[in-house]
């Protein structure tokens, strides 16, 4: 008999996200007008310019030959550059390393910089690859919260849980997913000035080009005297539409970047060196992510304005692809245990694919990805679902 494998896919932690993406795609092949808010895939194309220089780059013979398990020198420096532009950064090329997506630099670093000796603190509401590769590295999970209905981090919370002694890595999310708040300067001040060094900070920002109604701060700029422990990711899936591209990058102290690099030489040999290079032109297109920024904040405020008072409270976002739509009460008052059976049942009477807040930490309540040219139409449908619901009740 083989040895038993260890259980690093539970059920609890499969991701609902791709579980309820393929239950619609399994309605929409028998017919159904299915509309999904599932995965947070941005709808609108491929910025123009960038794909002129993929399809360019892919018919020189030599070019795609190209190998840099760490990324295209050309396209780490022009990370650096922009940062250094864009948000104020002080980093160099040495600082910055490209994967296939941020996802697998999570695992990379959580492994990296923790263990089964090691706690790992993250935000609640959190994205649930944090949760997965705290676990992949055996250490221990520990949670400070965002308050749902303020969007602001509860400090207290992030006291009780921070160990000078055995905290190797915070994660923050800003703006976050599931609920589109944001971290303020003075927030991220406070955490940064308890762990005071003593541990990694990690600044996850995805969405830092979807801010809907202020400028973003990068903490590169924000705390200098913190760069040794400060570490920043970045994609370009969500305000520059390639998320099937799979180019991400984290920019982050060199002792790390070094070690990432060796890691990447042995699990990762390349990533392809053709979309890598049509990113260096993404980083000069402005205009494409601010188009997005402000469908999206037209989309996240048509939420607020058509869910408000149905049952599931929605939370306003201030950023990012996500409404948020808090249903504790409502579940409880129509028999659902959590919102993995709510979120089956809207599929199947509304015919709109959305995301139960059990992959998030939040077990009540749904999350609403803005990546559907009918969006609107699918918050129609959901109107129409709770208030209904809510009449026979």
């Amino acid at each position: 008999m083989p040895r038993t494998i260890r259980d690093l896919m539970p059920m609890d932690l499969e991701f609902q996200m791709f579980v309820l993406d393929e239950l619609a795609d399994e309605l929409i092949a028998e017919g159904a007008d299915v509309l999904k808010l599932t995965v947070g895939v941005p709808e609108l194309p491929m910025p123009g310019p960038v794909l002129d220089t993929i399809v360019e780059k892919l018919h020189d013979r030599d070019f795609v030959r190209r190998i840099y398990p760490e990324g295209l020198p050309e396209l780490r420096q022009a990370i650096s550059e922009f940062y250094n532009r864009r948000y104020g950064a002080d980093s160099t090329i040495d600082q910055v390393i490209v994967n296939t997506g941020t996802s697998p630099i999570f695992r990379n670093i959580f492994q990296l910089v923790s263990g089964p000796e090691y706690e790992i603190l993250i935000p609640r509401p959190y994205y649930a690859l944090y949760l997965y590769c705290a676990k992949l590295a055996g250490a221990q999970v520990k949670f400070y919260d965002i308050n749902s209905d303020s969007g602001r981090v509860d400090m207290d919370s992030f006291r009780r849980n921070y160990s000078a002694k055995k905290t190797s890595l915070v994660v923050i999310n800003s703006p976050g997913n599931p609920l589109g708040n944001i971290v303020s300067p003075d927030e991220m001040k406070a955490i940064y000035e308890i762990v005071d060094g003593q541990s990694y900070v990690l600044n996850d920002e995805i969405y830092n080009n979807t801010m809907f109604y202020e400028d973003f701060h990068s903490a590169l700029k924000i705390f200098p005297e913190y760069k040794d422990n400060t570490i920043v990711t970045n994609s370009f899936s969500k305000g520059y539409r390639m998320y099937s591209k799979r180019i991400g990058f984290a920019i982050l102290p060199e002792e790390l970047q070094t070690n990432l690099r060796v890691i990447q030489q042995h699990t990762l040999l390349c990533t392809d060196p053709v979309y890598q290079y049509g990113m260096i032109a993404a980083l000069a297109d402005e205009e494409s992510p601010e188009h997005l920024r402000d469908v999206y904040r037209a989309r996240a405020e048509y939420t607020t304005q058509q869910l408000e008072n149905t049952g599931c409270q929605p939370v306003p976002a201030l950023g990012g692809f996500y409404a948020n739509l808090r249903c504790e009460s409502w579940n409880i008052e129509h028999g659902f245990a959590s919102s993995k059976e709510l979120a089956r049942d809207i599929l199947q009477q509304a015919h709109v694919a959305v995301v139960p807040g059990t992959d998030f930490g939040v077990p009540h309540d749904l999350r609403l990805a803005f990546c559907n040219d009918r969006y609107e139409e699918a918050i129609d449908r959901l109107r129409t679902y709770f208030t209904s619901l809510g009449q026979r009740s």
